[in-house]
């Protein structure tokens, strides 16, 4: 997000109309949840159950143990399983100037980070800013992706932080993947704040971006038809926190969070000392969920959006520890 006091006088008023005519408003069936991307005759989803404290998965769960509903009509699950599915990985870096001081570590992480996926996992890498831009496509071959982790670590924009162009873009290089069955999974690394997308920022701090701007909508409905899962990490800097104080009507925080929960990705902060360490946990935890399928009972019209609630039985949790902190996330619904 990228620090622009001189310019904060001239767009108070614009900045706050934009925020009151709803810029963040989400079409109505993304607050529903996510769409999973499947055939009319059968739903496949996944889950991750953990504890929400101590963040530990629970990889012992078995299909009795959980009850699926779709919009409150109990199903039958008749696919599960705990297999650790190959992952499709773009890492995004955040590349605006509020980042910068954290974007070395973050890069470190993220190649050191390499070691710990499997062969089978590939990776692709992208910066993002007022736009997404492509680095290194789907990969094997870690000396690529870690290549491609350098350039991007070492990078520099004056741009500002146009999160929903970025994701349309960004959804769009999720779904070039090669690996078949694979998870695909974005991991943005940022410290989680945006600027407002419109006319009036992107002639100050849009620049480079298209020249039609992705909406917030647009991007919503691009991520659920694809069936990838948003997840981040936060390293959020002292130029984070001055920033939002300077640009008070021009800047945001939560839009990847918000993106992630339509998803079930999930979110971790870290410190530049730690980076690595909470990727790693961020991989295990994408890598870690159970997958579901089952044939919905009812019959609906096509482009129908369907609720789903997992959740799990009480006799499944008599052998958890401290089974009231037990969490499951998994998107929370598909369109037909």
């Amino acid at each position: 997000m990228r620090l622009l006091l001189r310019f904060v006088l001239l767009f108070v008023v614009v900045g706050f109309c934009s925020c009151v005519r709803g810029q963040d408003a989400a079409p109505a069936q993304a607050d529903a949840g996510s769409t999973i991307h499947v055939s009319t005759k059968f739903v496949v989803l996944d889950a991750e159950v953990e504890n929400k404290k101590t963040g530990n998965l629970i990889g012992t769960l078995k299909s009795d143990d959980f009850v699926l509903s779709e919009d409150g009509v109990p199903q039958r699950i008749t696919y599960f399983s705990h297999d650790q599915l190959p992952l499709s990985v773009i890492f995004l870096f955040d590349l605006t100037e509020t980042v910068r001081p954290a974007l070395a570590s973050l890069g470190g992480g993220a190649r050191e980070v390499l070691s710990h996926l499997k062969p089978q996992d590939e990776v692709a890498v992208m910066v993002f800013s007022s736009h997404a831009e492509l680095l290194q496509g789907f990969t094997t071959d870690r000396s690529l992706a870690a290549d491609a982790i350098g350039k991007a670590s070492s990078m520099k924009t004056g741009e500002g932080t146009f999160i929903h162009e970025s994701m349309y873009e960004a959804v769009d290089e999720a779904m070039k993947s090669t690996t078949p069955g694979s998870r695909k999974v974005m991991v943005w690394l940022t410290d989680g704040t945006a600027n407002l997308e419109n006319s009036h920022t992107q002639k100050i701090m849009g620049r480079e971006a298209p020249e039609h701007l992705h909406t917030k909508e647009e991007a919503t409905a691009s991520l659920l038809r694809s069936g990838a899962v948003v997840s981040a990490l936060i390293d959020r800097t002292a130029e984070t926190d001055a920033a939002m104080v300077a640009l008070l009507f021009f800047a945001r925080t939560g839009d990847i969070r918000k993106y992630a929960d339509l998803t079930g990705g999930p979110v971790l902060n870290t410190s530049k000392k730690e980076v690595a360490d909470r990727l790693s946990a961020l991989i295990d935890q994408l890598r870690g969920r159970y997958t579901l399928g089952y044939k919905p009972t009812s019959v609906k019209p096509e482009g129908t959006f369907c609720k789903l609630q997992l959740r799990l039985k009480p006799d499944g949790l008599e052998d958890i520890p401290d089974s009231k902190d037990v969490v499951v996330r998994t998107r929370a619904g598909y369109i037909r």
